[in-house]
């Protein structure tokens, strides 16, 4: 029998996006009556009673319409979304930044709109009292940042126009007891330092999207919250494309790396993961490397935040995080590779 850890139902995180973005299974679009309740009454069940969400996912109505359907109150879970992003007309000079092969499922009410960039107060305020308004609860459990180094890459950042109005409407928000925690929702794990150096004092948890490259900087942000006192999230286990592939990813088609299609290095950097693995499919690894972490840093590793649109993964990927077991050797020569750093814990 598998060794199982302990890890309890309250740090998973059920994350909502595939409500927006789809596909539904089979392709097309995302019903809620077929594709969202049936997720949602699988999360509930399995004890998951927290939802992650965003303005860009177009996914928060569909998550709000399935409560509803389903009785449960929307204040009987905690539903933390993002703000930075949110969705405009796709008109003149708009260009829309997600990749193609996330939009193939949005539903009809989305069409016509791309993403945006808005870190103003008042479009911050506006951003997250639409998702409030959308789940039905009367609070935010917390608000993150979205992607503010994708917002530097792909249009430029200026902090104090950019950054700081959003957290200060956070940190009102927060007071008045509309918003529980802030956040920060983001691909590369060096902005941490930058954040917690620029807004000294506001972060209460960072989530990373996560991939096994990032566990070196990754650690780093766990010994800087547990001497600051912020909690570190892990987002993306068992649904990013690039650890469900059953193929070599130098040689497999295009997939998604971080919610990108996977460039040359990225395919090259997961097929290396790939090959030491072995027989050990790459979601065990992910889902072991997430059950390990929460389990040797409870205090600050305080969610994994997982999704799917077919109820029975979800109910494997709890399983897997609790379960999955990577053989010893795999370890050794993942370390040796330096692919992971030769102090994460293994057992």
């Amino acid at each position: 029998m598998p060794t199982s850890r302990d890890i309890s139902a309250d740090k998973f995180v059920f994350g909502c996006h595939r409500f927006g973005f789809g596909p539904a299974p089979g392709g097309g679009q995302v019903d809620v009556e077929r594709h969202v309740m049936p997720l949602v009454k699988t999360a509930w069940e399995q004890g998951i009673r927290a939802f992650d969400s965003a303005t860009l996912y177009r996914a928060t109505l569909q998550l709000g319409r399935a409560l509803d359907a389903l009785g449960i109150h929307p204040n009987e879970i905690r539903f933390q979304t993002k703000c930075l992003r949110y969705l405009g007309l796709a008109v003149g000079d708009a260009k829309e930044h997600q990749p193609e092969a996330l939009l193939q499922g949005i539903p009809a009410r989305y069409h016509g709109l791309t993403d945006r960039w808005d870190g103003s107060y008042k479009g911050v305020e506006q951003q997250v009292c639409r998702e409030r308004i959308e789940y039905g609860g009367d609070l935010l459990h917390g608000v993150a940042l979205h992607d503010p180094p994708d917002m530097e890459k792909q249009v430029g950042l200026n902090w104090a126009t950019d950054i700081h109005p959003a957290v200060e409407f956070l940190k009102t928000a927060k007071q008045s007891g509309f918003v529980g925690r802030i956040g920060l929702g983001i691909k590369e794990p060096e902005f941490v330092h930058r954040f917690i150096a620029e807004e000294p004092g506001a972060l209460d948890y960072a989530g990373l999207t996560f991939c096994p490259s990032i566990l070196r900087p990754l650690l780093k942000i766990i010994a800087a919250g547990e001497a600051q006192g912020f909690e570190v999230t892990l987002m993306g286990i068992n649904y990013g494309q690039a650890f469900t592939l059953t193929e070599d990813p130098l040689t497999a088609p295009p997939f998604l790396y971080n919610y990108e299609v996977a460039t040359q290095a990225e395919r090259e950097l997961m097929s290396r993961y790939f090959r030491i693995c072995g027989s050990t499919p790459l979601l065990h690894l992910s889902a072991a490397v997430a059950g390990l972490l929460v389990t040797h840093f409870p205090k600050v590793m305080t969610q994994i935040v997982t999704s799917t649109m077919t109820p029975s993964r979800l109910v494997e990927t709890m399983k897997l995080v609790r379960e999955a077991q990577v053989p010893a050797p795999v370890w050794a020569e993942l370390k040796a590779a330096e692919l992971i750093p030769r102090e994460f814990p293994t057992t």
